[in-house]
């Protein structure tokens, strides 16, 4: 009996802490880099485009393994029926004849010279292959930069939420206060009911600003395509923002992300490729040879049952080796306009470099004013909240002796309120606008 409640006990044990267990693991928190890496292995897009690169490599291979002999076997099996005319004894007879004959065969063809179309083939496969890769580490920088953004905008909303509460309990002091000197009757009947009003106004903008934070919770694991949407949170970093001016100029960085961003990278093997193809095409202009080589045997009867391919197959057999020679002389001009539209392909590859940097260039002109324009107002942010927390507080000592009313201090608490918003507002830009420099420096986002 002891042993069964033993058991009984460790089996309820090891219940209980596989239970405790999986709330821990529902409720772990997520750091940015496991965002990031998460998505990497998960994110659809990704996926899809990984499939791609799959697909050229296939492509690639196949190429490849076109220079290797082309082995083909046939075999053919016909009836033919008619008349055949035959002298006996010097008479003539015609007879109706059905006849069954079954051909076997193999051959083997070799290319020897295409115009290099072949070879060019495989070097324009090898940089599609190259170019896949590159659009599959962009699509994991483009997912990387959107977690970014919406892991920087929970951390915003919760830092939000805790102005909010702290707001919402300095009011709650001073709607006990303000009682008090009513009661006492320092302060009119008034004064208690605005700043009870006012105490309502900040217990709703607390629950505005927790629906914010779900929302914001809720963005982020739908990018991650989570199942667990609602026990998702993120790790609050501890985030030591220094706050200056970085001195770089946009060229300088445009000259580091034009070597190291995959778009152009990619955009630079696609017009290699389209070179390659333009010689590909430009190879069906050339004669072609190739070598053939084939075995052949066959066996015929005037009854299917009389057929005997294995012992005729040695007697019947013939062997050739042979060089076809192939010259192109007209064509319906197919093969120069083909060379024409490879042209072409060319010089829109060459067109589509151009623009990704061009386009390249704007943003980092871009990310840089915004960047500059985040340092400076987050510069004016922190200037603001000085001088509204002063006044405040200066308002919050005449409020507490009755020197001025609650509609005076209610103003002064949302002037300050909103300087403090402001300035997260303008630290969380700061920070997400200079990852996005760091970002075109090839330096890896993190917190």
């Amino acid at each position: 009996m002891q042993i069964i409640m033993i058991y009984k006990y460790f089996t309820a044990l090891l219940i209980l802490s596989g239970f405790i267990y999986q709330n821990l693991e529902a409720q772990e928190k997520w750091t940015l880099q496991k965002c990031i890496e998460y998505a990497h292995s998960n994110n659809i897009s990704i996926k899809r485009q990984k499939l791609n690169t799959q697909y050229s490599q296939n492509e690639l291979n196949k190429a490849k393994l076109s220079l290797l002999p082309g082995v083909n076997a046939q075999s053919s099996y016909t009836v033919n029926f008619g008349r055949n005319e035959i002298t006996i004894d010097s008479l003539t007879y015609i007879r109706e004849l059905t006849t069954h004959r079954m051909d076997i065969g193999a051959r083997a063809t070799l290319p020897l010279f295409e115009g290099f179309s072949r070879e060019n083939t495989i070097r324009k496969n090898k940089y599609d292959l190259l170019s896949a890769n590159e659009i599959v580490q962009k699509t994991k920088n483009d997912i990387s930069l959107q977690i970014a953004a919406y892991y920087m905008q929970i951390l915003f909303d919760k830092e939000l939420l805790n102005i909010a509460i702290e707001q919402q309990e300095l009011t709650k002091l001073q709607t006990e206060k303000t009682k008090k000197l009513v009661d006492a009757g320092s302060l009119a009947m008034g004064s208690y009911l605005e700043i009870k009003s006012q105490l309502t106004k900040e217990a709703l903008s607390v629950t505005q600003q927790e629906n914010n934070l779900m929302i914001s919770k809720l963005n982020l694991a739908q990018l991650l395509d989570l199942e667990d949407v609602i026990s998702f949170d993120i790790v609050t970093p501890d985030i030591n923002v220094i706050i200056k001016q970085k001195k770089v100029n946009p060229d300088s960085i445009y000259n580091i992300a034009i070597t190291t961003l995959p778009q152009i990278k990619s955009s630079e093997h696609n017009l290699i490729s389209a070179e390659y193809q333009l010689k590909t095409t430009k190879g069906a202009l050339y004669p072609s040879l190739s070598l053939i080589a084939g075995i052949s045997s066959w066996d015929e009867n005037t009854s299917f049952s009389g057929l005997d391919f294995s012992k005729n197959l040695s007697n019947n057999r013939r062997s050739y080796v042979g060089a076809t020679l192939s010259i192109p002389i007209f064509n319906g001009l197919s093969a120069q306009l083909n060379v024409k539209n490879a042209q072409l392909s060319v010089n829109d590859a060459a067109y589509k470099l151009q623009e990704e940097k061009l386009l390249l260039k704007k943003e980092i002109q871009q990310a840089y004013a915004d960047a500059l324009a985040a340092y400076k107002k987050y510069i004016s942010s922190n200037e603001a909240v000085k001088s509204y927390e002063e006044s405040f507080r200066y308002t919050e000592k005449k409020f507490s002796v009755g020197l001025v009313t609650s509609i005076e201090y209610n103003t002064a608490k949302n002037d300050f309120t909103k300087a403090q918003s402001d300035l997260l507002q303008s630290k969380y830009e700061y920070i997400l606008r200079n990852k996005i420099l760091d970002f075109y420096k090839g330096i890896p986002i993190s917190l």
